[in-house]
C-alpha cells in the first residue's frame, strides 16, 4: 500500500470522526433547521455517510487525485453495470469547494439511456479543463472568478440521477440495474470534506442528469458534512426537475419504482403535498429553502433545450411512449415550476433563462443543452464556442451571472442567519421573453 493511500486514509479517518461529531446534530441560527435535518435522517439520507472509504487515492493527470472505491461485491460504491466508482478532488482555494456532480442520461425501465461507466467521465488536466473549471476564457480576456476553489468532481454512472438506492434484477441491458446514486454520492462527498476540512464556502452543481443530483439531495449531504456554518450555494445546469408527470404517468412511476428515491422525501415535505413521485420534483427544492435558512439556489436552462424536451416527452414504459412537447409546452412547464420557486424565495431562488435563439452565431443556434462546461456547438456549424463565457440572456453574460450569485452569496446577513435581502451584490432573476427557436437545421 502506498504511503499516499496511508496518509489518506488517515486524514480521513481523522476527519471523519471529527465530522460525525460535529454534523450529528447540525445547530445554530443559519442553515438547516433542526427539526429538518431530523426528518431527513430518519428518511434515511445519511444512511451511507461513515460506510465507504477509497481504497486507494492516487494522482491522475496532473492536478487531479482519484479516489476509487471497494465495490464490496457488490454493497458499495457502484456504477450500474456493477464496475468501481471513482470520484476525483483537485486542490484550489482551501476555504471554497465546489461540488460538481457530471451529466449522462437516466435508465429505468424501458429507457436504457445512461453512462454506465465512471471511466468514461473522467476529468482531462486541468490545462484543458473549459468552462467553470478553467481559470479564464480560452483567449485569455474573461477571469473566472471560481476558477480557482478547490474542486470535487463526480463522474455519473449510476442511471438514478445521484439519488437511487435499488437494485433492478433481469433487466435486458445490464442484467442486474445498479442504481446506488445516494451510496457514491455520500462516499464522495465525505472524501471531499476530508481533503478539503476547512472549506466554508461549497457550492453543489453540475450539469443535466449531475444538475438534477445538485437540486436533490446532494445539498442535505452537503449540510450534514460541512456544517450549518458553511456558506452554501446550489446551482442547477439544466437538469430536468420540471417535467411532465401529470401527463407522462408511466415514465414517472417507473423512475421512482426502480430508483427507490421517494423513500428519502422528509415527511412534512410529504404531506405539504410537495414531494410526490407525480409531482414536481422542484418540490423537494421548495421544502429545502424553507427549511435552510441560508441556502441559496440557481437555475440556469433554455427553453429550446431538445435534450430535456426529449427527456420531458418521454413516456416509456408506458403507452404512449411517446407524449411529444415542443418549445411553447417546455416553457411552460419552466415558467409554472420555477416560477413558483422564485416567487416565494425572490431573494434566495434566481433563474438565467434563454428564450429561442441563443445570441451566438448570429442568433442562429437555439439547440444547447448544458453550459457550465462551456456547450457544445459545434454539430450546430458554430465550433470555438464556450457557453459559459459566450452566452448572454437580457445583456447579462452567464459567466457574470454565476459570479455574483457567489459572491452575494457568500455574505452572510449580520451574521444571525437572517435570510439575505435584495441590494446584496447584483444577482439577478432572468427569464427573457419568449421567441420562437429556429428551424432546425443540421450542416
Amino acid at each position: 500500500m502506498s504511503f499516499l493511500r496511508w496518509r489518506h486514509l488517515g486524514v480521513a479517518a481523522f476527519s471523519l470522526c471529527l465530522g460525525l461529531v460535529a454534523t450529528h446534530a447540525l445547530a445554530g441560527s443559519q442553515g438547516l433547521k433542526q427539526k429538518a435535518e431530523r426528518e431527513l435522517r430518519e428518511a434515511g439520507v445519511a444512511k451511507y455517510l461513515g460506510e465507504f472509504e477509497p481504497v486507494s487515492s492516487e494522482p491522475f493527470a496532473f492536478d487531479w487525485v482519484k479516489h476509487t472505491f471497494d465495490s464490496d461485491g457488490g454493497d458499495g460504491p457502484v456504477c450500474i453495470a456493477g464496475g468501481e466508482y471513482s470520484m476525483f478532488t483537485k486542490s484550489g482555494d482551501p476555504d471554497k469547494v465546489m461540488i460538481f456532480l457530471q451529466g449522462g442520461g437516466a435508465c429505468w425501465e424501458g429507457f436504457p439511456r445512461c453512462n454506465p461507466t465512471a471511466e468514461a467521465q473522467f476529468p482531462p488536466p486541468a490545462v484543458f479543463l473549459p468552462g467553470i473549471f478553467a481559470e479564464s476564457s480560452a483567449d485569455g480576456t474573461i477571469p473566472n472568478d471560481i476558477g480557482d476553489w478547490s474542486v470535487a468532481y463526480f463522474p455519473y454512472c449510476d442511471g438514478s440521477v445521484f439519488g437511487g438506492d435499488n437494485d433492478v434484477e433481469n433487466d435486458p441491458v445490464f442484467g442486474v440495474r445498479r442504481h446506488r446514486g445516494l451510496r457514491n454520492l455520500s462516499a464522495g462527498m465525505e472524501v471531499a470534506k476530508s481533503v478539503f476540512p476547512n472549506a466554508s464556502h461549497v457550492l453543489v452543481t453540475g450539469s443535466s442528469a449531475g444538475g438534477v443530483g445538485a437540486a436533490g439531495f446532494a445539498p442535505f449531504l452537503a449540510r450534514f458534512v460541512f456544517g450549518n456554518e458553511s456558506s452554501l450555494y446550489v446551482l442547477n445546469d439544466a437538469g430536468p426537475i420540471a417535467l411532465n408527470p401529470g401527463v407522462a404517468t408511466a415514465a414517472a412511476l417507473a423512475r421512482a419504482e426502480d430508483w427507490g428515491f421517494t423513500e428519502f422525501f422528509p415527511e412534512s415535505c410529504i404531506r405539504q403535498g410537495l414531494c410526490d413521485a407525480l409531482g414536481q420534483q422542484t418540490g423537494l427544492v421548495e421544502w429545502r429553502l424553507k427549511n435552510d435558512k441560508t441556502v441559496r439556489e440557481a437555475f440556469y436552462e433554455t427553453d429550446g433545450d431538445l435534450t430535456n424536451i426529449g427527456f420531458a416527452s418521454s413516456n416509456s414504459p408506458g403507452t404512449p411512449p411517446v407524449i411529444p412537447l415542443d418549445q411553447v409546452d417546455y416553457r411552460t412547464i419552466l415558467d409554472e415550476a420555477h416560477g413558483r420557486l422564485h416567487e416565494k424565495y425572490p431573494n434566495r431562488y434566481k433563474r438565467f433563462i434563454v428564450s429561442g435563439a441563443n445570441p451566438v452565431c448570429g442568433g442562429l443556434v437555439a439547440y444547447s443543452h448544458t453550459a457550465l462546461q462551456g456547450g457544445n456547438l459545434g454539430s450546430f456549424g458554430c465550433p470555438g464556442i464556450d457557453l459559459y463565457y459566450d452566452l448572454e440572456a437580457n445583456g447579462v453574460p452567464l459567466y457574470q451571472w454565476v459570479n455574483d450569485f457567489v459572491e452575494t452569496s457568500g455574505k452572510k446577513a449580520n451574521g444571525k442567519g437572517r435570510e439575505f435581502t435584495d441590494g446584496v451584490g447584483s444577482w439577478v432573476d432572468i427569464v427573457e421573453e419568449f421567441a420562437p427557436a429556429p428551424p432546425l437545421a443540421l450542416p
